[in-house]
């Protein structure tokens, strides 16, 4: 699913350089639930923009399902990133004046998808979250943990191959916080691939391998329950 190969990430040029990722060796097998971990600073927000085909890699590769995304233009990443990857992000980034329905539908729309279609994949994404009877509420009528699931219905609306979870449960309370990753352990069983960006070895703990970043390079990879690779 993913392999990279000697990734390095750096902004500005000549003395006022920085290298925010260096030397990245990495491989996700499809259907793997992987968390990269890592403090504030490390680099792991960058790493996952470079998953997300949001930024580039300064060198190396980078191949998703077979495709050298090193190499590809513009056109062919947004049809990457709306078609075969599933964004979650930390503060859900839902239109505020969209109902969850509407938020749901919205890569279709960019997708192209029309009508009917279009209603009835987004109702039955949000079915599968468990928020059926919450469609038709904006995000400000909803609680925090109940957002997420709206946000993981569009990531999962164009039945992505790679859901990315960038701090899924930083905004959330505990209970609010289990619930998501409940859902994930689901999603995991049901065979989706999914990377997951942290800095809470507990949240961590919740998927079969653990990846340690710091100061832009991998330090070390455990499988869960804490032993190295």
């Amino acid at each position: 699913m993913i392999r990279i190969h000697d990734l390095d990430k750096s902004y500005g040029t000549g003395k006022l350089t920085v290298e925010v990722l260096r030397n990245i060796n990495l491989t996700v097998s499809e259907g793997e639930y992987v968390a990269i971990m890592g403090p504030s600073g490390s680099g792991k927000s960058t790493l996952m923009n470079i998953l997300g085909c949001l930024d580039r890699p300064t060198r190396g590769t980078y191949y998703l399902s077979g495709r050298d995304i090193s190499k590809a233009e513009e056109p062919e990443l947004a049809r990457i990133r709306n078609q075969s990857i599933g964004f979650i992000f930390q503060q859900f980034q839902l239109l505020s004046r969209m109902t969850a329905q509407k938020n749901v539908e919205l890569p279709l729309t960019y997708a192209g998808i029309k009508g009917s279609r279009r209603r009835r994949m987004a109702a039955s994404s949000l079915e599968r979250v468990g928020l059926a009877d919450r469609r038709h509420h904006l995000p400000s009528e909803l609680s925090g943990g109940q957002q997420q699931r709206v946000a993981i219905a569009r990531a999962l609306v164009n039945h992505p191959d790679l859901l990315l979870a960038d701090e899924p449960t930083g905004a959330l309370d505990t209970e609010s916080g289990m619930r998501v990753l409940d859902l994930f352990a689901e999603l995991h069983r049901e065979g989706k691939t999914i990377v997951m960006i942290t800095h809470d070895p507990e949240v961590a703990a919740c998927a079969d391998r653990r990846i340690d970043i710091r100061d832009g390079q991998i330090l070390e990879k455990r499988r869960s329950g804490g032993h190295a690779l």
